[in-house]
Order: C-alpha cells, then structure tokens, then sequence
C-alpha cells in the first residue's frame, strides 16, 4: 500500500508508514483526517451501479467504513496521531431506513462509528427544523450550522453548533460548520420557518478571526454542505472566477467551495460536499493555498488524508494521501470487508424498515437503462414527468433535475426502487396556466448556465448563446407551435409549485388555478409504471440544444 504525499507544491510517493525522510529532524507531526459527505441515508450495503449497471461490485456503506474507520485509528494510536472523523451534510434523506427513521438510524451509527464533528445540509431540513433539532440533541458529536439563525431573535439558532475546538498533540483545531445559504430556496416554507440561512462569505471571515484570535487556534478546518465544480471543469470554473474578481463580481450571495477559499484567508483546510462531485486530490488555491476535499456521495466512498505539521513552526508542510489515486476509497466489499458487527445491526435495521413498508414487492418492469441527469436525455427523467402528465390528465409536466434522485438498471422494478428515484414524499399538483406563462417557466431554467428541467408534453429547442429569457427557439406540441394564449394543464410537485428550484415566480401563482391531485409523486409514478407493465422509453428530441438557430 502506498500513500501519496504532497510537499510544498510537488509530489512524491512514499511507502505506507515508512517515515519521511528528515522528519525526526524536522519534528513533524501527523493528524489523520477522514471525511464523508452527502450519505443520503445509504449505511446499509448497496451496488455499484454507477460503475456497472448489469453486474455492479458490491459496496459495504456503513459497515466497511466502519471497519476502516476503526483500522486508521488503530494504526494512529501506535504513534500517537490524533484522529478526526467529519461529515458536511446531507445525512438522511434517500433510503427507507433514513426517511422512515427520519435520521435516527443514521445518526446512530455515526454516533457508534464516533464522528467529531458534521456540517448539516440543506436535506437535513426535510422533515422540518424540529427534526432536525431533535437529531442534533441525539448525537454525540457537534452539529454545526454557524449561518443558521432565528428570524425572529436575528441570532444563531442554540440547537445547533457554530464552531468546535479540538486540543490535539499540543495544538488547537477550530472547526466551523456552515449550511449552503441556498436552503431557504430548496426547503419547504414550513420546514425553515423562522429560520434564515445568512450568506457564508459574510461569516466565515469573522469566525476565523474569533477561532485563531481569540481562542489561540493553531489550525482552522471548516466544514460546508456547499460544493466544488465538477472535478473535470475545475480548471476552467477557476478561470471564470479569476475574471470576475477582476470585475469585482466574485463576492456574491450562493458562492462555492473554490471561490470561498479563494476570497477567505486563514483557513487550512475545507471539506466540502453538497454537489456529490468527488475529487481523488484535493484543490488548493494559489493565492490563499487553502485545501478542498470533497468525497463522492451516497456512502460509496470515505476520504482519508494525513497532515503533516513541523511542531516548531506550527506549520502545515504537506499532505499524504493513501490510496493508489488520491484521498478517496471506494467501499468495495472486497477491498474492505464491512465490520460483521455492524453489519448485523444495519442490516436487520435495513430489513425492518424495508418489511415495514413493502419494499420488495414488484411494479414493473424495463428493459433499458434509466440514468437521471441531464435535462437532455436522461431516461429516468423522462419516465417521471412522463407519469405526471398522464396519471394527473395533464397536458404538459415538469420536475426539477435534482428531484429525480437515482437511476434503475434493467431488468425488475420494486417499490424500494421507486422510493430511491423519488424520496421526497411530494404532493402532486396540477397548474391552470397559459402557454406563455409554462414557456417562461421553462426560460428561467434556462438561464445562466441552466440546463433546463425535465418536461413531457411537447418538444423545445433551445440556444444558450442567446440572451437569458428568450432562449427557447421553438416549443411545440404534436408538431405544432404551443399557442401561448391558450390555457393548459400543467403537472408537477408541491415543491415546484412553491416556487423552488428557482422558480420564484410560482410564489405568486394563483391558488384557485392550483388543482391538489391527492397523491403523492411516487404514488403517481408506481401508478404509471404498473399500469404500463413493461417500460422501453427512448430520447425522444423533447429538449434540444441548438446553436446559431432562429425561431
């Protein structure tokens, strides 16, 4: 086994547990960091599907990062090495035994496995913030959501934590947890009553100052459920951002992990999450030289990182990595036989929920790959808004990318399945609104670098060199132009119809226009797919780009 380790900008390869060649001398001392994020409830074993949808590796979840867990510490306490174990959020939501359980059973076994600390996520508000209050008073580790705070006192919330501080190997840790200030536009109104989610890059300044000023903190971590770029854009985001700063545009409401290590001095190290995007190293800005890790989701992986620190100087000289491609590990049974205890106690918790519910009972049937993802061609998501236009008699239907949560391999469907596509429990609603009204709807998820939203009913072809708002080139129905004065119905989730998922304009929509269906999302899409038997949808050209075209 080997670690990688990086040393002020180049990188060499090092033999696991051989020490540094000068380290006596330089008096280094290590600290283990190992980091989760977006665990959307999956502690019981699951297929790697992502990698093999036909004959996908098994992975251990909850029990094999037990067992790792356990094995870092065990060789960390033959040095002396301290040992950190962080979350940044999203913990619960997207399995039966995190929904059903509503985060206990996941929070238990964090509390079992001894986590130090998380970052809560904008998920962890989905059954309300009284929920949420009740999950942090049951864990034995700090919840941390520093730019949580009460609308009506104007002061942080006191059920959550703003920052912690570790004492370890003669040094001081402060860790800050933040929540992406976005929620508020992803959450349900009645899920985050009275409470605001404050702009990070307005805070994390000041608390870094109280952290190394004020309380003596030798090193800084922060925790986020706010994101990196998608690893393969990195380079190219990073451009974008130097630009803008240099028209001042940079600091703004909603940054991510990169710009707000780029704009915030005095912080060490990040550990991100939020936008599932894993990076095997981790990004370090040239001008702040503050590090961001960020693992994949879904329990699939665990991050593991070893900082190196001269005791003199009080310095961070570097980073070791263990593991052939970087930070992260891939769960694979295989590679880390899950912890039997462990694993007995998830997956009688795992059986008990899903027993409970009638998981394992057969809707259906497809015979292709169902991938969620792009507006574009994602299979998954056309099924959903396909049930939606045709079990709520609707003339058209609409559903956020991120609402379609997983995709489904060939082969048989199961009510487990449908629970992991669509795990909101969102009512479904059907709209009395012109064709202008749903064109507009479509452009502003268009705009900017928008993709678009998943649609049924018609076909649209769009340009993104166009100016924002007039986008669309053509929107037909049946071969036709979509008469814009004329009133269609129009399906989608209580969600949508909020207003979320940018849609503002929805807030204001008129609610004697606004039919309530009596069913919910998942509901609706078992009825879809029973009724159909066998499912082979194909890439139908309903959302199309297109460049240089006009109407």
């Amino acid at each position: 086994m080997k670690k990688q380790l990086t040393i002020l900008g180049f990188s060499v390869l090092a033999l696991f547990l051989v020490p540094l060649i000068g380290a006596e001398e330089r008096n280094i001392q290590r600290i283990d960091v190992m980091y989760t994020s977006d665990i959307h409830g999956h502690i019981g074993r699951s297929d790697a599907t992502f990698l093999n949808p036909n004959f996908p590796p098994p992975v251990g979840n909850g029990a094999s990062a037990a067992a790792y867990i356990a094995k870092v510490r065990e060789e960390a306490a033959k040095t002396d090495r301290p040992v950190f174990l962080f979350d940044s959020g999203d913990i619960f939501q997207g399995t039966p035994v995190g929904m059903h359980t509503m985060g206990a059973s996941v929070v238990d076994w964090m509390n079992n496995v001894g986590y130090s600390a998380m970052a809560v996520g904008n998920h962890e508000f989905d059954r309300g913030w009284k929920n949420l209050r009740n999950l942090s008073n049951q864990a034995n580790f700090p919840m941390l959501g520093a730019n949580v705070f009460n609308t009506d006192t104007q002061r942080k919330v006191d059920w959550l934590g703003d920052y912690v501080i570790f004492e370890r190997a003669g040094f001081k840790f402060g860790v800050v947890g933040y929540v992406t200030e976005t929620t508020a536009n992803m959450a349900f109104g009645d899920n985050v009553e009275n409470i605001e989610f404050k702009a990070v890059h307005e805070l994390l300044p000041g608390h870094v100052k109280e952290l190394r000023e004020d309380n003596g903190c030798d090193f800084v971590f922060v925790l986020m459920h706010i994101g990196l770029p998608w690893e393969p854009e990195k380079e190219k985001r990073y451009l974008e951002m130097i630009e803008r700063e240099k028209e001042g545009s940079i600091v703004r409401f909603g940054m991510n992990a990169m710009e707000l290590a780029h704009t915030v001095w005095g912080v060490d190290a990040i550990f991100a999450g939020h936008t599932h995007t894993g990076y095997l190293k981790p990004w370090q800005d040239p001008k702040t030289h503050t590090m961001v890790f960020e693992p994949y989701a879904n329990g699939s992986s665990i991050g593991h990182v070893t900082f190196l620190i001269d005791r003199d100087t009080k310095q961070m000289i570097g980073y070791e990595t263990h593991f052939g491609r970087g930070a992260l590990l891939t769960l694979f049974e295989e590679e880390i036989w899950p912890d039997e205890v462990f694993a007995k106690e998830i997956n009688e918790e795992v059986a008990r929920v899903e027993e409970a519910l009638g998981l394992g009972d057969t809707v259906g049937e497809t015979t292709v790959n169902l991938v969620r993802g792009s507006a574009e061609n994602a299979l998954m998501g056309f099924v959903v808004v396909d049930a939606y236009r045709e079990e709520c008699n609707a003339d058209f239907a609409i559903q956020n990318v991120g609402g379609v949560r997983a995709n489904l391999s060939p082969g048989k469907i199961t009510k487990r399945d449908l629970l992991a596509v669509s795990p909101f429990d969102n009512e479904m609603f059907v709209l009395e609104m012109t064709g202008h009204y749903l064109k507009e709807l479509l452009e502003t998820k268009l705009m900017g670098r928008g993709s678009g939203i998943y649609f049924s009913g018609g076909k649209v072809r769009f340009d993104l060199a166009r100016p924002n708002g007039d986008r669309i080139v053509s929107f037909t129905r049946d071969g036709e132009p979509v008469d814009l004065d004329a009133t269609y119905r129009v399906a989608m989730t209580n969600y949508l119809a909020d207003g979320n998922s940018g849609l503002i304009q929805l807030k204001e929509f008129p609610r004697d226009k606004i039919e309530v269906v009596g069913m919910l999302d998942r509901a609706v899409l078992e009825n879809y797919i029973q009724r159909k038997g066998v499912i082979s949808p194909t890439n139908d050209g309903r959302w199309v780009r297109v460049k240089g075209t006009s109407e």
